[in-house]
């Protein structure tokens, strides 16, 4: 195997680590605080002001479904649109590509 194939496992690995952050965890580790809501046989749910949003926007608009996606979670914010998974919610947060997001995600617990 070349020392090629080697970094490009390495990074496959570093990859797949940071995306099984779960969305709870990232939220938490960006200091985002949530408060969950009504169980309304549609899985768990989590509310709590966008991080991404405007200093002076004060509502809800930032939901958490930790199920969706692929098992990690699922983020969608009403007021500014965004949404993705917890990889992405660190790059916008951070303000950092992937390649920075991925090394620092990977660690994060």
């Amino acid at each position: 195997m070349t020392t090629a194939e080697k970094t490009g496992q390495a990074w496959e690995r570093l990859v797949a680590q940071a995306r099984a952050v779960p969305i709870k965890t990232m939220c938490k580790h960006l200091n985002v605080e949530l408060i969950r809501g009504d169980n309304d046989n549609k899985g768990e749910s989590w509310y709590g002001v966008c991080p991404l949003c405007p200093d002076d926007s004060y509502s809800p608009s930032f939901h958490i479904s930790p199920e969706a996606g692929s098992g990690t979670g699922l983020y969608y914010c009403r007021d500014c649109s965004t949404g993705g998974d917890s990889l992405s919610l660190y790059m916008a947060v951070k303000r950092v590509g992937f390649p920075q997001a991925v090394r620092e995600a990977a660690n994060v617990r």
